[in-house]
């Protein structure tokens, strides 16, 4: 059986989610376990409601069961924490409007419960580059080697890739759904859903069977922020949800970082933007993790390997001077010519010979990217 804060928070929960609109932050001294008993007019009352609101309102009241939504979650092993709950992570209770409730898939590690330090969110474009995706699965990487929980909107790109990086290294990683909590979107990320549910959680704001909605997903950035002590963009175009996630993070007091991108690539503005207003600036990995969680003293952990940027010996002079051209970001073939010093039929000859070799390879624009050795 439901207790009373309890269903008062999932009244509200799903009003909101059926609303769009925030009513928790609006109720000022109206007591949650009233406003399930409240009519639309007497609530219109206290908070501004639409027409379309005050008729959500009314249809989930006559409907409203919160024994049998808990029941149902309860048999699918999902739990809902609310504000009044113990296990709700306290860092959510600074954000400016906390979920009334929080369903979670899995188990929240430790660092969410207890409001540890070791929390980061990685997060950026859905069109990500090949060096972007490679920069966040590094990041995902080192920072689960630490120990630290990698935290992301399970979306593809960056934030697959960072999921990615820490399950790779056996690390605890949480996926904020903008969805229903049993619900996958993108379809394509089924598997890395499963992998997140066992090594950490999903959560998400919304009940069973919540469509993915866009104007939900902006809204799932301020879980994301405020679930971690600072935010990594790695890459996020001028008009980007990570540059929400930054700006969340900043109202709740965190840390903003950025992975500086090209110049001129639009996919990188808004992120490099995020470094010229005085984000941290990332620009090697290790020393960043150092930052974020330090080892203790007296402990080793093992971090990643700088990239190696040398050339492989036994190239010919031409490969050579094509590879030295490519950068670990995509770049066209004109950009490659003038670097290389190369004529464009050479050059063309040596960069299909180092791409049969695996030393770069093309991303879907037909750039040249280089990969890291080893």
């Amino acid at each position: 059986m439901a207790g009373r804060d309890q269903a008062s928070y999932l009244f509200l929960s799903l009003l909101q989610a059926r609303t769009g609109t925030s009513f928790v932050s609006r109720l000022g001294d109206v007591p949650l376990t009233a406003v399930p008993e409240m009519s639309s007019a007497e609530l219109g009352q206290r908070v501004r409601m639409t027409e379309r609101a005050a008729r959500a309102f009314e249809d989930l009241r006559r409907d409203f069961d919160p024994g049998a939504m808990i029941g149902e979650l309860e048999r699918r092993g999902i739990s809902m924490l609310t504000p009044a709950d113990a296990g709700y992570p306290p860092r959510l209770t600074k954000v400016p409007d906390p979920p009334p409730a929080l369903f979670v898939d899995g188990t929240l590690p430790e660092a969410l419960r207890d409001e540890l330090p070791e929390a980061v969110a990685v997060v950026g474009s859905r069109k990500a580059s090949p060096s972007g995706l490679d920069a966040a699965r590094r990041l995902g990487g080192a920072l689960g080697e630490r120990g630290v929980c990698v935290i992301s909107g399970l979306a593809l790109g960056i934030d697959a890739a960072a999921h990615e990086g820490a399950l790779e290294a056996g690390g605890s990683t949480v996926g904020v759904l903008g969805c229903g909590i049993d619900v996958v979107y993108p379809r394509s990320n089924h598997r890395l859903f499963g992998k997140v549910r066992e090594s950490g959680a999903l959560v998400s704001e919304y009940h069973l069977g919540e469509a993915p909605l866009a104007w939900r997903f902006p809204a799932r950035n301020r879980i994301i922020a405020g679930l971690c002590g600072s935010v990594v963009v790695v890459e996020a175009a001028e008009k980007s949800g990570a540059l929400i996630t930054a700006r969340h993070a900043l109202d709740a007091g965190g840390d903003v970082w950025a992975v500086p991108g090209p110049l001129g690539l639009a996919e990188c503005r808004g992120s490099n933007k995020l470094l010229a207003d005085g984000a941290g600036c990332i620009w090697d990995v290790a020393e960043f993790v150092e930052a974020i969680a330090p080892v203790p003293a007296g402990g080793i952990v093992p971090l990643e390997k700088p990239l190696d940027v040398s050339l492989p010996a036994g190239l010919a002079p031409g490969e050579a001077a094509a590879l030295a051209g490519v950068g670990f970001e995509p770049t066209e073939v004109d950009a490659v010519a003038g670097r290389s010093g190369l004529k464009m039929q050479e050059l063309l000859s040596a960069l299909g010979l180092l791409e049969l070799k695996g030393y770069i390879h093309r991303d879907g624009s037909g750039a040249f990217v280089r990969r890291p050795a080893g």
